[in-house]
């Protein structure tokens, strides 16, 4: 009787297990959006640096403003999900004479987190165009 409820225990366990599994390479779609605005790329780059510094739970890990990268690392361990592995990098970019866009590099456009970031930055940018 006893062996036979560890049986089922297992059987139970491995399916389970495996509709778990299901799930790997499920992966958000790409956060491609391309913000632009009537800016100087100094002041849109100082900007888009301000916004991101601003974030509670994320935290400058890298910039370059001569390629127009920036890149920031999601700081709260206190989370079970390794969402302080999280890292999204930004780029600035000039499209011409007073006009610059922003957007997510590519290999970063999955992860989570990127469109609240970007929406940040969109605010900030909208801000500074008005003034």
């Amino acid at each position: 009787m006893m062996n036979q409820i560890l049986k089922v225990m297992l059987v139970l366990i491995l399916v389970s297990g495996l509709f778990g599994c299901n799930s790997v390479g499920k992966v958000m779609p790409p956060n491609d959006q391309v913000l632009t605005y009537k800016l100087a790329y100094d002041q849109t780059y100082l900007k888009t640096l301000e916004a991101l510094n601003s974030q509670a739970d994320w935290q400058l890990d890298a910039t370059d403003k001569e390629k127009g990268i920036i890149s920031v690392r999601n700081v709260n361990y206190s989370r079970l999900d390794d969402s302080d592995l999280r890292s999204i990098s930004f780029i600035v970019k000039r499209v011409d004479i007073g006009t610059t866009s922003v957007n997510i590099l590519p290999d970063t456009q999955h992860v989570y987190g990127g469109q609240q970031l970007l929406k940040v930055i969109g605010e900030a940018l909208s801000r500074e165009v008005k003034s």
